[in-house]
């Protein structure tokens, strides 16, 4: 299968009722499809992504993000970003959490995405997207224990993050602190730091 029948079949979806709606974020402006890492977040948010069709732009978390792989010395030409869930789970017209049966739903996307670009390593931003990848692995990784080391995973290496929204950053894992994290996606690939 190629990326843009992925991604038109992720757009044409409708399994998950509150997202029917809602624009799928799945094509190139997720990234390059030769990318030797991929980011796993958690689903769109209606400022940022579900906005904009840019996996973590147009919002805090997005400028956060930038900052990050910036600190690093990656681009968004470098990485391919993807979600546990492709649409925003609205509810009440906020951001929400996705169920476990809207990730289950999604799962076929994230586990043919990763099928075609076999990056050496993922990254999982906070617990749902760490989630994702277990569901994926049939793993049980939790972000409170297993962040900020490097795992051998199937055909890859698995290094669980937190996300860089501004929640996190201020309340659980400070941006300077995940700076820091990111450094070893430098160690993982191979890259001068």
């Amino acid at each position: 299968m190629k990326f843009k029948e992925v991604a038109d079949e992720a757009a044409g979806c409708i399994l998950c009722p509150r997202m029917a709606g809602e624009r799928a974020v799945l094509s190139e402006n997720n990234g390059s499809l030769a990318s030797r890492v991929v980011f796993v977040a958690e689903a769109p948010g209606r400022f940022g992504s579900g906005r904009t069709g840019i996996p973590f732009y147009g919002d805090k978390s997005g400028d956060n993000f930038q900052e990050l792989i910036d600190h690093v010395g990656l681009s968004r030409q470098d990485i391919f970003i993807t979600n546990a869930v492709l649409c925003n789970p609205l509810s009440e017209g906020v951001n929400s959490r996705p169920t476990a049966k809207e990730m289950t739903n999604c799962s076929p996307f994230l586990k043919t995405v990763l099928e075609l670009i076999a990056p050496e390593l993922v990254v999982t931003l906070g617990g749902v997207g760490l989630s994702a990848i277990n569901r994926l692995l049939g793993t049980r990784y939790k972000l409170n224990t297993h962040s900020a080391q490097l795992i051998s995973a199937d055909n890859f290496q698995l290094l669980p993050l937190y996300h860089p929204s501004p929640r996190v950053a201020n309340w659980r894992r400070p941006l300077a602190q995940q700076k820091k994290d990111f450094q070893l996606i430098l160690k993982a690939l191979h890259l001068p730091s």
